[in-house]
């Protein structure tokens, strides 16, 4: 007596993707998100005598988005290919992708309407318009793709470095393209005067929210991940290169301080170990993650003659940013609730 051979049905479990594919995706989002900073650049130069959609600095970024959604796309008729259908076909943790794509388009096809009918938006408006916010989701997204593939891999908190870079270097492009969405508010280029309590609170208070921005992405991969070493040198230091060349070009002083203090606390992380585990370890990283930022920041304010703060105002801030990184630890690495309380 024979068995007939079992014929296996569609797949429809998504495959992950191989490193190499998520570093070209990582890529090619930065050819987006580079063409994104050159745009910015241009409205901050030449706001006022932007007429057309059709520039430059538009086909750099729309550029960089056809070659990322065509290589998501690729990925995705590779899976349809090997049986997978729906989100399946695209790798895992790729949905983000899948969903970005769309957005990214509507909003592309919005803006160009918008543009047409109502003309080029200056100042403030062209960075909060409703399709450039469109645009704005669609591009995290597909930049957060990566990232969240490397957060499914069912490796542990040590994985291998190249998982961990991957992940890396995704939260890099998020924390990059949130930075430039509060452009407006960054913190790391603008330097508080203390003249006055209005103008002294609104500055302070840009300081405090770019503490917080710049603190998210180090704490939320420790949740997942050990940080491998130069992770937040990097993270810190290809933002704000980036938001220095679009706003002050030709200043290095700030990317430069970026990439120092990220390695300070790289080396704190190293000293640390901080993890889900080691809850007052995690905590100490979290208050000394944004304080390795500002206290030389404006320290070097001082002592350069660019700001009268007083030393009680600028450390006293300074103290206040690392409290805020320890609140945001708080609420990604809640207190666990006791077994009788569930």
């Amino acid at each position: 007596m024979t068995t007939a051979p079992t014929t296996l049905g569609p797949a429809t479990r998504a495959e992950r993707a191989t490193t190499r594919q998520n570093l070209v995706t990582i890529v090619l989002a930065w050819w987006l998100i580079a063409g994104v900073f050159t745009d910015g650049w241009a409205h901050n130069q030449f706001g006022e005598t932007l007429e057309t959609f059709f520039t430059p600095w538009h086909a750099a970024f729309y550029s960089g988005f056809l070659a990322v959604a065509g290589w998501c796309l690729f990925l995705a008729a590779q899976g349809w290919r090997e049986g997978r259908r729906g989100l399946s076909a695209f790798p895992d943790g790729y949905h983000l992708a899948a969903l970005g794509v769309p957005i990214f388009a509507l909003g592309g096809v919005g803006d160009l309407t918008w543009h047409t009918v109502l003309g080029i938006e200056v100042g403030i408006e062209a960075l909060l318009s409703p399709t450039h916010l469109l645009l704005f989701l669609g591009a995290m997204l597909i930049a957060a793709s990566p990232l969240n593939a490397a957060w499914r891999n069912p490796e542990p908190r040590d994985a291998r470095p190249a998982v961990r870079w991957v992940a890396t270097l995704s939260a890099t492009s998020l924390l990059a393209m949130t930075a430039f969405m509060h452009m407006y508010l960054w913190g790391l280029l603008t330097v508080p005067q203390g003249m006055g309590y209005v103008q002294t609170r609104g500055e302070l208070g840009t300081i405090l929210l770019t503490a917080v921005i710049m603190a998210a992405p180090p704490l939320l991969l420790l949740r997942r991940f050990t940080l491998p070493f130069g992770s937040v040198a990097v993270m810190y230091g290809v933002t704000n290169l980036g938001m220095t060349l679009m706003i002050l070009p030709g200043n290095l002083r700030v990317p430069l301080l970026a990439v120092a203090t990220g390695l300070l606390i790289d080396v704190w992380h190293a000293l640390l170990r901080p993890s889900p585990a080691r809850p007052w370890h995690l905590r100490a990283f979290a208050f000394l993650l944004p304080l390795s930022v500002w206290v030389p920041y404006l320290g070097d304010a001082v002592w350069r003659g660019q700001t009268s703060l007083s030393l009680e105002l600028w450390l006293g801030v300074a103290v206040m940013t690392a409290l805020g990184g320890v609140a945001l630890s708080a609420l990604i690495f809640p207190a666990p609730i006791p077994e009788e309380a569930v």
